[in-house]
């Protein structure tokens, strides 16, 4: 019995310990966080997308859903600069769910109404953030963009630009890229999203939550679907992914998805 007792204590001790060091791990972060993100002012010319895709833990999915359906993604669209935002399925071998925020512009994440929430979560917020797994998250600059409407199916490609070579990139996918998706009668919207060099870089708060690193992107080429499959068929073809390559571009990886929901802004 003496034993069992000293093994019991020996477990309530690691187990204070272990929460000791996340809680440290945790204040570590915010702070980091604030001074990193308030250290300059951020400014940019071009709209924000922030991008997200993650997996979630299946033992919490359906609370999850209801969770960023009710509460995550409405308390972003109560911030100042939040316009709307999306969320989708994944159609195929990628993260589960995808959700994209469109911002008037990137300093809109650096405000102090947007990182409050980063570090004071609500507590349904702190239960969701440790299932989230193979999580991806940028703030990205949306340099060009081309249609209008919304497409109720997207293909992601995620890619990178070769050193020196990113406007020859850039004109490639306004100027051959775009048009050649516009005359396959497949498309509703092109778009280009550059990762911002001045938010983002630093780890949030909820990263420590979650446990890992978060994954970032380079650039994000969107594009949002009426016909998936036309323009999934297109993408593969030998030339064009050869075209790619030719200008400067290096995929990474696609990713088909399937819209289930939008929201605007609840404030003016």
């Amino acid at each position: 019995m003496k034993k069992l007792n000293e093994g019991i204590k020996v477990q309530n001790t690691n187990a204070k310990r272990r929460d000791t060091i996340e809680k440290v791990h945790l204040q570590t972060a915010n702070a980091n966080f604030l001074a990193m993100t308030t250290s300059t002012k951020s400014q940019s010319s071009f709209p924000c997308t922030l991008f997200v895709m993650n997996d979630i833990d299946s033992i919490v999915e359906s609370e999850f859903n209801e969770w960023y359906q009710t509460e995550h993604v409405r308390q972003r669209m109560q911030i100042p600069g939040f316009l709307s935002a999306r969320r989708y399925r994944a159609l195929g071998e990628s993260q589960a769910y995808m959700a994209i925020y469109s911002c008037t512009e990137v300093g809109v994440l650096d405000q102090p109404q947007y990182k409050e929430i980063l570090v004071e979560p609500t507590p349904l917020t702190k239960k969701m953030m440790p299932h989230f797994r193979n999580m991806v998250r940028s703030a990205c600059d949306e340099t060009w963009s081309a249609g209008t409407g919304l497409g109720g199916e997207a293909v992601v490609l995620r890619c990178a630009p070769q050193p020196g070579q990113e406007q020859f990139a850039r004109d490639f996918i306004a100027q051959t890229l775009y048009p050649q998706f516009a005359r396959a009668n497949c498309l509703v919207r092109l778009a280009l999203w550059e990762a911002s060099g001045s938010v983002g870089a630093a780890p949030s708060p909820e990263e420590a939550r979650r446990g890992k690193p978060d994954e970032r992107v380079n650039w994000v080429i969107f594009f949002e679907a009426y016909d998936l499959k036309a323009c999934e068929t297109l993408l593969q073809q030998p030339a064009m992914q050869l075209a790619f390559t030719q200008h400067g571009l290096v995929l990474q990886a696609q990713a088909s998805y399937r819209l289930i929901s939008t929201f605007e802004a609840e404030v003016q």
